[in-house]
Order: structure tokens, then sequence, then C-alpha cells
């Protein structure tokens, strides 16, 4: 469940995203309403390795559960080319296409960090399954002493509020991009968002409304936390970030929401979702860092993929090979 594009004056060589209010808003929608129905394709599976060490920090995936994502929220499959890609995953070609949400655990020394906190009450009942991931890995929320936010999208933020608009992580201090920050909180951008979405930019300011006085906004790659750094990848939204782990020599990325659909990003780079804020940035800071962790060879893990892995080329685009 994400914010789709939000307009903006266009960028001097950008590409238009032709876009209508209602198809942005009846994707949305889409997704809402099939939330709730059961998903049995082949590859809907929630994220298939359980918990990494990397040095002395021990990495918990919490599955949150799965939206199906309609497939004209990826405008460039709606082809044949796209058709066969999803042919050759085992997914119907006129979708939906079953979608993880993750968040991940991170435990230090007996100490406890979490990055990303899924949907809460605002998935509706196929998703909002981290807190039961947590008290399932035996975490009680209270000893969180930070909550990493790779982005203000309702499936990676609103799980860090309850129904009743409280703080879950009563001791835990809420780190993002003060780009983020800045985004959601602008009330032009928010005024020339499509009707029927403010409620996303509602979404975000009740999660650091929630925070007073404990929201930490830093600026580029930083240090979050021992062993973890944060990775700015905009474009899906303007503060969108991954977070490095690394320790004793090893090290593993999360991604966030560089990839969507593994299955079709990973050959074409450039196809784009309708939810990133600027398309063209997302696809080029996608392409970037395919480039790079296909020659560093560091492990990766996503929002949204079913696995983690190494990146490699394969024709003219890339693969991840799981580990």
């Amino acid at each position: 469940m994400f914010l789709p594009h939000v307009p903006s004056p266009p960028e001097a060589g950008s590409r238009p995203t032709l876009v209508s209010r209602r198809r942005v808003l009846g994707g949305a929608a889409a997704v809402c309403a099939t939330a709730l129905l059961p998903w049995r394709g082949a590859r809907a599976q929630p994220l298939a390795a359980g918990p990494v060490t990397v040095g002395r920090i021990k990495v918990t995936p919490l599955f949150d559960g799965f939206y199906p994502l309609p497939l004209d929220v990826v405008p460039d499959a709606v082809s044949p080319a796209g058709t066969a890609l999803l042919e050759k995953a085992g997914i119907p070609p006129a979708g939906p296409i079953p979608t993880p949400v993750n968040a991940f655990a991170i435990e230090r020394d007996g100490r406890f960090a979490l990055i990303d906190a899924g949907t809460g009450p605002a998935g509706g009942a196929a998703l909002g399954k981290v807190s039961g991931a947590l008290a399932a890995a035996g975490l009680d929320p209270a000893r969180v002493e930070v909550l990493i936010l790779t982005h203000l999208h309702v499936d990676h933020a609103s799980g860090a509020i309850g129904a009743d608009g409280k703080a879950l992580f009563p001791n835990a201090e809420l780190i993002l991009q003060h780009s983020e920050i800045e985004f959601w909180l602008d009330d032009a951008i928010r005024a020339r968002a499509p009707q029927g979405m403010d409620g996303f930019f509602a979404a975000a300011r009740a999660v650091l409304a929630a925070y007073p006085r404990r929201v930490r906004a830093i600026e580029g790659e930083q240090a979050l936390w021992p062993g973890l750094s944060a990775l700015p990848l905009p474009g899906h939204t303007p503060g969108h970030s991954g977070v490095m782990i690394a320790d004793g020599g090893d090290a593993l990325l999360m991604w966030a929401d560089t990839m969507h659909v593994g299955a079709l990003q990973f050959p074409h780079p450039d196809w784009t979702v309708l939810f990133d804020v600027n398309r063209i940035q997302a696809a080029d800071t996608r392409a970037r860092l395919l480039d790079r962790l296909a020659v560093d060879g560091t492990v990766v893990m996503g929002s949204h993929l079913a696995d983690r892995g190494r990146i490699v080329r394969e024709g003219a685009g890339y693969a991840m090979m799981p580990v």
C-alpha cells in the first residue's frame, strides 16, 4: 500500500507521468479492496530466509503480510515482455502480483532496533502482522531503542502507531531523512496531491505526531545506531533510504523500496511503479545501486522481496542469487 505519484512541476528533461487521477485512485482502491483476499499463487511466500547474523548483529525478518499489486501499477509490465516475465515467475499475466511487506528487527549485544514497522491497523486483515511477528520473536516493543523509517509510506510507517494514534514503541527514537519529513509536512504538496490521497499525508503526519521530541532528522549517509547507517536512495520518495548493516567485516543492505517486483524490475531496472514520487530518479537510483552491488557483492534484502541474495548481471539487466 503506497502513495501514488504526486503531481509536481515537470523537471527539465524528465519523462512525463501519464497517469490520470482516476487511474491512480483506481489502482490504490484496488489494492485496498483486494487486500483481504487470500492469494494462492506460486510466488506468494513470506521472506524465505529466516534470521541472519552480520558480525554480532542478528537480523530477523518480520513479515507484515501480502498485498495484491494491480499489474498496471507497473505500466511497462502491461506488454508482451511483461507477460513473459510474469509467466516465467508463475504469476498470472493479468495480475495481481502478490507482494510481501517486510520489516526487520535488529539485535546487538542485548539491545534492539527496528527497521520499518509495517502497516499496523491501517493494513486491514491481510496485513498488519508485524506486532505478532515481534511477539513470536520474543521482542518487547518497549525494548526497541530506535525505529528507523526508510520512508513514510503507510506500509512502512503506520505500524508505529495503534488504532488510537498512540506510539506503539514507547521508548523508541524515530529516525528518518529530513527531506522525507519536509515532503510529508509540506502543505503545498499536499494541496496538489490527487483527490482522495489526503489520507496518506494524514497517516504520515500522525506517525510523526505520535513521537513528539523523539524524532531524529538526519541528512544523507549517517550513522544511525551501532552497526547501522543510512544510505539515501531517493526517487521512490524524496527521503527514501536504505539501511547498511555492517559489523566485523560482514555487511547486509536493506534497500527498502528500491525494488517492488523483482520478477519485472531485475530484468528491467528502468520499469517504475506509479507509487514513485519521482519515477526518473527512482529508476536512476535503482540502476546505479544494482551496478554497484553487482561489483561489490554485498548481500541485499528488501521490503518487498521474498529472498535475500547477491546481485549479478544477467543479459541487459540483473538477477538476484539467493543466499
